[in-house]
């Protein structure tokens, strides 16, 4: 475990500031025409899931240059935060919907009104200044040759019935997400903590296992399909979808106990030096063309167009749980709550050492 639980967030920013630059990658598109504008892009979403839709807005703006930064879901919060009004970025992307409905609440995000935005379901945008434009289910995978003989679970509880079985089978195989540098995967699990006490006793099971935790979903898979693990948990479905058509040996399951369900958000920064280009990929995204470019590439479209009126393509129903954009997403990032939760998760997930015998 990272010992950065107890980090305030100036603490955290310091840091982030002493990073290399090299911490976070970028991509760039260059420009076809001859009056030239770079656009830039803070995204903790891939740039391979994004890059179609982004040079499709291309073809239609072709002095448009775009310089795409890929970072962590926390590391774009930290990094916008510490570069304050000298940030070079338009347009923030991030499925951590806690810090991006935070950075809206706290003033560093522009209003934008369009056709677009406007015709979208309230649960898809938060007062015109944040916008949902992909969903993300958040799914278990199994290496199947890890298994053996076992079934694959379908359920939390029938994950940690397994676990309990043949704990030797499975200790140090199990991965999940680390909450103290991953923004959406504290996301997750402060939303499972709401869910019931299945797992708070899963949390136990993993620690006494040596979970192993990642910030990152790319890397957790990688390593189940190369069997250096058996079970991920709390994937994202568009990461998972892509491995599994590369790793027939990966399956991924929906919990049946409740499936959590997010939603990739984007903003306008209050500083953006192009607001008005921001605001034309914005409404790209929601458009036909976009959501249907944002399919191709591997992302759950969020809309879909019905007879009368633009409506979401998820509707929850029976275990689906989708994480609303609510101000309830807030409290879990008050400094002390969050100091608390990763401290009472931290004792949860790392196994403790045993008590001498006297």
């Amino acid at each position: 475990m990272k010992g950065t639980a107890h980090l305030n967030l100036g603490l955290w920013l310091l840091l982030w500031l002493s990073l290399p630059a090299s911490a976070a990658e970028e991509f760039r598109l260059p420009a076809r025409g001859d009056r030239q504008q770079e656009l830039v892009l803070y995204s903790a979403t891939d740039y391979e899931h994004l890059s179609p839709l982004l040079r499709e807005f291309q073809q239609a703006h072709p002095g448009v240059a775009i310089r795409f930064v890929d970072l962590n879901s926390r590391e774009l919060y930290q990094r916008f935060l510490a570069e304050g009004q000298d940030s070079h970025a338009d347009l923030l992307l991030s499925s951590a919907m806690d810090l991006q409905l935070k950075l809206v609440n706290d003033g560093h995000a522009r209003p934008h009104r369009s056709e677009r935005t406007l015709a979208l379901p309230p649960q898809a945008h938060w007062r015109h200044e944040l916008f949902a434009f992909t969903f993300e289910p958040v799914l278990m995978v199994f290496n199947r040759e890890r298994l053996g003989r076992h079934e694959i679970p379908r359920s939390r509880q029938q994950l940690l019935s397994l676990l309990r079985r043949e704990p030797e089978r499975f200790s140090r195989r199990i991965a999940t997400y680390d909450i103290a540098a991953s923004g959406v995967g504290y996301l997750l699990a402060s939303q499972d903590s709401q869910q019931g006490e299945t797992y708070g006793r899963l949390l136990e099971a993993f620690g006494s296992l040596s979970v192993r935790l990642d910030d990152n979903s790319n890397d957790m898979l990688a390593a189940l399909a190369r069997g250096e693990l058996a079970i991920g948990y709390n994937l994202l479905g568009s990461y998972v979808a892509s491995a599994i058509a590369r790793h027939p040996q990966l399956t991924a399951v929906a919990p049946e106990d409740y499936t959590l369900m997010l939603m990739r958000l984007v903003l306008i920064s209050r500083h953006a030096p192009h607001p008005v280009l921001a605001g034309q990929l914005l409404d790209f995204m929601l458009s036909a063309r976009g959501q249907a470019a944002l399919g191709r590439a591997g992302l759950q479209p969020l809309l879909e167009a019905g007879p009368e009126q633009t409506r979401l393509t998820i509707r929850p129903q029976g275990p689906v749980t989708l994480i609303p954009l609510t101000p309830a997403l807030l409290p879990p990032l008050d400094r002390l709550d969050r100091q608390g939760f990763l401290r009472a998760w931290q004792s949860s997930i790392e196994p403790q050492p045993p008590v001498p015998q006297r």
